[in-house]
């Protein structure tokens, strides 16, 4: 019986470290078959942000000011140039952080950070959101970060807005239609 309990025990071990993989950077990174083998590194570098220009109408706004719901929106402020993006570790979740100021002829020097967001480094799954100065508003976009070629490609569904202009987000919306993203890093 103490026999097969060891063995048990030992197979039951060796599952465990087949869940691990050495990423070659002396990080061991625990995957369990889920890891999509994202390093920080990775994201490293100037990103180019692109949203489908088009106008969509808010709906479903929650906050200081439901009231806005059925406002047509313009968002056709992208391409932007985002160079030295910030990338560091998240202190809650398993994910990078990245954090930065458009750098072209764009820029929007009342808000920094112009654009905020997560890459999970077990599912390359990424949330962003990007400033429209236009329309002054937040887009959130979620989508997947390929790693062979550094780019980020999803949708964006919804916009969060400071509508009593002091310096708080306090409104969010829905947009009637998605919109396509794209981000490549260079």
């Amino acid at each position: 019986m103490r026999t097969r309990i060891t063995v048990l025990a030992l197979l039951g071990g060796a599952a465990l470290l087949a869940g691990c993989n050495d990423s070659g950077n002396t990080t061991t990174i625990i995957n369990q078959g889920l890891d999509c083998g994202l390093i920080r590194d990775d994201l490293i570098g100037d990103w180019t942000i692109d949203i489908t220009a088009a106008s969509r109408t808010l709906q479903n706004c929650t906050g200081l000011a439901p009231g806005i719901s059925n406002t047509i929106v313009t968002l056709d402020n992208l391409p932007g140039d985002f160079a030295g993006m910030d990338v560091f570790g998240s202190d809650g979740s398993t994910s990078f952080k990245i954090s930065g100021d458009r750098t072209d002829i764009d820029d929007d020097p009342s808000v920094s950070p112009e654009v905020t967001g997560t890459v999970q480094a077990d599912s390359c799954l990424a949330l962003a959101r990007v400033w429209d100065a236009d329309e002054a508003l937040f887009i959130q976009c979620i989508g997947t970060f390929t790693i062979s070629n550094g780019t980020l490609s999803g949708g964006c569904d919804s916009v969060e807005i400071d509508s009593d202009v002091d310096g708080q987000l306090d409104t969010s919306c829905s947009l009637d239609s998605s919109l396509a993203f794209n981000a490549s890093i260079n």
